[in-house]
């Protein structure tokens, strides 16, 4: 991705997740609740099941999680054992998914904004930002940020197989709002978030100027 590009995702982005706040996203929230309970029980296997798979990938070795291990020790063997500059995408995907997760979690408890689950329950009025109470960890959607940030450089750095790639983490985004669990700013600001991170990690990976 040029700067350009990401310049022009982030004036989109940006914008559009405030003007969701602000009028659109409760309303679209109560036609996804009303219209589509009954793909309900699909995208919550589909979540569970790539829960799973990811809670095994964070299991801790050595105190240290086992994708983190992974991609760790690849980034390593290639790019100073093998001599292969690619391997820095290793590193970019870990930075990446480490700190998406982790900017994630710090702005939900920034945020405290109710989760369309409440709306649903009983309505409550404004854009439920920084309110208090249980299930006010709606902004952003943390599922998206893990997902995608899994997925997203590898759709960058292999653009051939970047439908099949977008696949799952696209799925798992949809399924936060047919859930009830997130709205459309939450997920879509997540996903402004991971091609931020990717954006700035991946810089590692640009040619050094000849000095």
């Amino acid at each position: 991705m040029t700067l350009r590009q990401f310049l022009l995702f982030t004036a989109i982005s940006l914008p559009a997740c405030g003007l969701l706040i602000l009028l659109l996203d409760q309303p679209l929230a109560g036609f996804i609740h009303g219209h589509f309970t009954w793909a309900v029980p699909l995208f919550a296997a589909l979540t569970a099941a790539a829960d799973a798979a990811h809670d095994a990938l964070m299991a801790h070795v050595v105190g240290l999680p086992v994708i983190f291990l992974a991609l760790g020790l690849a980034f390593g063997v290639g790019r100073y054992a093998l001599k292969k500059r690619g391997a820095t995408l290793f590193l970019i995907l870990l930075l990446t998914h480490e700190f998406s997760m982790v900017l994630a979690n710090v702005l939900k408890g920034a945020v405290h904004r109710l989760r369309p689950e409440v709306q649903f329950g009983g309505g409550y009025v404004g854009s439920g930002l920084w309110a208090a109470g249980p299930h006010n960890d709606s902004f952003p959607s943390y599922h998206t940020a893990v997902y995608f940030s899994l997925f997203w450089p590898l759709a960058l750095a292999f653009p051939r197989w970047r439908v099949p790639l977008l696949v799952l983490p696209g799925l798992v985004a949809l399924g936060r709002l047919v859930l009830g669990a997130h709205y459309l700013s939450d997920v879509w600001f997540s996903l402004w978030l991971v091609v931020a991170l990717t954006f700035l990690f991946g810089q590692l990976q640009r040619p050094t100027p000849a000095g």
